[in-house]
Parts: structure tokens; C-alpha cells; sequence
């Protein structure tokens, strides 16, 4: 039970905030600590990204589905390599010095996609009634 909430509770995070890129992208990209650093707004590329977190966000609360596990780890796929992404930057560019952007990604990109693969695997684990 735990694993569906974690799987559902991920899952409505990245609904969110895909949603929030697609229909506000210029408010995304002015709200979220650290984007503005990035370069210029491009409006294309966060729509591409606001899609890929919709897809991830719905495939992780499907997954919490009993016998749907397959769709919370391919959810989790991308949240993951956008973690990994952003943890590779870190050793490229240097760690954050500003709290904020620090708290936005180990928090909402690191932590919640790690949370949200775990929660997948456990599920897909569960089912192989492993776990």
C-alpha cells in the first residue's frame, strides 16, 4: 500500500509540474530556482520536457495499478536520467552555491525521481513476489 501512495503521490508531482510547463512555461521558467541560469527561455524545449514529465508522471500512477508495475519503471525513466543529468552537472560545472536552486534540485529532482524509481522498482519487485 505504501509503494501505490509513494508511486502516486511521485506521479501527480510530475503531472504537475509538466502541466505547469505546458500551460504556464513563461511562469515555469521564471518560478523554478536555478532555470533562469540555464539560458534564455525556450519555449519549445520546455514543452518538449512539460510532455516527457506528463508521460513520466502517468505512467508512475498506472503503475500503482496491481499488475501494472511495468508502467511505474518506464514512468520513472526519464525523472531518473533528468537526475543524473542534473548530478553530472554538478561534477561539470561545480555544485549550486545558491540554497534555493540547491534545494530545488537535490529536493525536486534528485530526491523525487529517486524516490519515485525506488517506488517503481518495489512495485515491479512485489509483483515478481520478491519483496
Amino acid at each position: 500500500m505504501v509503494i501505490r501512495v509513494l508511486l502516486l503521490l511521485v506521479g501527480l508531482f510530475q503531472v504537475v509540474n509538466g502541466l505547469w510547463m505546458l500551460t504556464a512555461p513563461e511562469n515555469w521558467y521564471a518560478g523554478v530556482p536555478g532555470v533562469t541560469l540555464t539560458g534564455p527561455i525556450n519555449l519549445h524545449f520546455i514543452t518538449d520536457i512539460g510532455l516527457a514529465f506528463l508521460a513520466s508522471g502517468a505512467g508512475m500512477m498506472l503503475g500503482a495499478r496491481k499488475g501494472l508495475a511495468a508502467f511505474a519503471l518506464a514512468g520513472a525513466t526519464w525523472p531518473a536520467l533528468h537526475a543524473l543529468f542534473h548530478i553530472w552537472g554538478w561534477f561539470e560545472h561545480g555544485f549550486p552555491m545558491d540554497t534555493k536552486i540547491v534545494v530545488s534540485e537535490i529536493v525536486g529532482v534528485v530526491g523525487v525521481s529517486a524516490l519515485g524509481l525506488a517506488a517503481a522498482w518495489l512495485q515491479a519487485r512485489k509483483k515478481q513476489g520478491v519483496v
